[in-house]
């Protein structure tokens, strides 16, 4: 399913960067004149603004005129109005060629209430809508961030155009950020069911930064948003970029094993705050040096993977080499997006085939875990077991008939037991005792040793998977030899927690070789495989030899 979402999302952003590849939107950055004060005659053509100031001072709370020379740099199709887009900071009156065309706000009388938006398209009248220049003149007030002077920027177009290519955009990269929304559930997800996944964690968290930067940074295009909240938005932006430009580097140290990571992460932490703290209000500025610290860094951990051959690090090199030509052939917005797009398509690329290896993993350990079953059954009823086993009841049978019953009984109901779980994948613990109990059973006849068995606080509910305390005890029997008293004692303890179950069993007996190398046989393998089989990594085995006999700790994960 993510695998088709990713190729629809692949497909949005090569439309987008062909959108974005086309002529932009014919921008202009006008040279203004202010003056302070209000007469409706300012907004003449033939009046004399020689003297008008080039800068705006300090009109306070006061109304201030806007005088500038634009281009309509087209003849107007038929029938098809034209319109002009003002990017402005404050509620003004707009005036075209002497002619009010529209409003945006309340000039002069903000505070009650924030009316208007940063940006706003109006209509302009057919007749006035020839090719050349017009006069564009601005009755304002700027009662919020009264000292700040950003540039007055027009946009002069076909007035659909204005209202529909921004729209069309924008829907085209929510799209895109819905697809990493669903990406963002979907590895959380997995990483809740697997805690040790904690790259599939990063590039969760990594998608939904990027998700709330695409909604964030569009929001613009359907939301009104007041001149006074303008920062607001840019503060948002800059904080996500900053989240995303940290976190796309620790993602790629983890996934190739940078060396000395736990070194240089926090040093380039302080990079970026540093970064982020200098440059604060030169927002577009500092985004791009976020942005090149975070190629900086990611390119400094792909190499080094590279250089040590790690699978896949060569793509993710070239993906970061590909990024640095975006931004020299389409708009530094789109170029943005698109290069946060394919880095986390990139990170996307490697968690897919950590997961194939980690499937296929799983699939041999299924394959082992049937391979070991059959070999424990082969061990049970091998000629060795069996001819031992017999000759053990024959002699019970001479020597005491009624004791032989018991052996048989015993028997079969260890047999059974085995044929009962051999199957399954899960079984409750007690019934996991019950088969250790009726072993031991067995082995006191076999052996003529006196085999304890002892089980504390043991959640019963719980459930694990089948011959694996089993296997354990006949490890025991196999590492021991009994005690003076001719003893061998089992006792298997629970000690639960909010993130694990751990099971501890104990033999209490003499170690038969205490130099002897422990080895991995099979029974420790088969209890390694079931583990795997039944809880993936989230489990531990441990099982050394004490003081007092032997020692087994599995630990499950929650």
């Amino acid at each position: 399913m993510l695998y088709q979402l990713f190729k629809k999302a692949g497909l949005i952003l090569v439309i987008i960067t062909m959108i974005s590849c086309q002529d932009d939107l014919p921008f202009q950055v006008p040279e203004v004149k202010f003056k302070i004060g209000d007469d409706v005659t300012w907004s003449k053509k033939d009046i004399d603004d020689s003297k008008w100031a080039t800068e705006k001072g300090n009109p306070g709370d006061r109304i201030f005129w806007i005088r500038t020379q634009v281009v309509q740099p087209q003849k107007p199709e038929p029938f098809t109005p034209q319109g002009v887009l003002i990017y402005a900071f404050g509620a003004y009156e707009v005036y075209w060629d002497g002619v009010l065309i529209g409003t945006n706000g309340s000039p002069g009388n903000e505070l009650p209430h924030k009316k208007g938006e940063m940006d706003k398209s109006f209509i302009i009248p057919d007749s006035l809508a020839q090719k050349g220049n017009h006069l564009l003149a601005l009755r304002m007030s700027q009662q919020y961030h009264k000292n700040d002077d950003r540039p007055l920027g027009v946009v002069i177009t076909d007035y659909k155009t204005l209202i529909q290519e921004p729209l069309v955009l924008t829907s085209l990269i929510y799209v895109l950020a819905g697809a990493f929304f669903l990406t963002a559930i979907y590895f959380f997800i997995l990483y809740i069911n697997n805690r040790k996944f904690f790259p599939g964690l990063l590039f969760s968290v990594c998608s939904f930064l990027f998700f709330l930067l695409l909604i964030i940074e569009y929001i613009k295009f359907y939301i009104p948003i007041h001149y006074s909240d303008f920062y607001i938005r840019l503060e948002i932006i800059g904080v996500l970029t900053f989240l995303i430009s940290f976190l796309i580097p620790v993602y790629f140290s983890i996934q190739f094993s940078f060396p000395k990571r736990k070194f240089l992460i926090p040093f380039y932490f302080l990079l970026l705050v540093l970064i982020y703290i200098l440059y604060h209000g030169r927002y577009d500025y500092t985004t791009q040096l976020l942005i090149i610290s975070m190629w900086i860094a990611s390119a400094i951990f792909v190499s080094n993977a590279v250089y040590r051959k790690e699978i896949k690090s060569i793509i993710v090199l070239c993906t970061l080499l590909f990024n640095i030509l975006l931004f020299n052939f389409i708009v530094y917005d789109i170029a943005l997006i698109c290069s946060f797009t394919i880095l986390l398509l990139c990170m996307f690329y490697i968690l897919a085939i950590q997961i194939k290896q980690q499937r296929k993993a799983y699939e041999y350990s299924l394959v082992e875990t049937t391979r070991l079953k059959h070999e424990l059954l082969k061990k049970k009823i091998q000629p060795h077991f069996l001819m031992n086993t017999l000759t053990s009841l024959i002699d019970w049978v001479e020597e005491s008939p009624t004791k032989g019953v018991y052996f048989i009984e015993a028997l079969a109901e260890e047999f059974d037991l085995l044929n009962q779980v051999e199957d399954k994948k899960l079984i409750p613990i007690s019934q996991e005792i019950q088969l250790c109990k009726s072993f031991l059973n067995i082995m006191r006849y076999r052996k003529e040793i006196t085999y304890l068995w002892n089980d504390l606080d043991i959640d019963t509910t719980k459930k694990i998977p089948p011959a694996v305390i089993h296997t354990l005890v006949e490890n025991g029997i196999t590492h021991c030899s009994p005690n003076t008293d001719n003893q061998i004692a089992f006792r298997l303890t629970e000690e639960p927690n909010s993130n694990y179950t751990k099971y501890i069993l104990v033999t209490l007996a003499t170690i038969r070789n205490k130099n002897k190398a422990i080895q991995d046989g099979t029974g420790n393998k088969y209890v390694k495989a079931r583990l795997t089989e039944s809880y993936g990594d989230q489990w531990n085995f441990d099982s050394h030899s004490t003081a007092n006999g032997w020692k087994n700790i599995i630990t499950i994960y929650h």
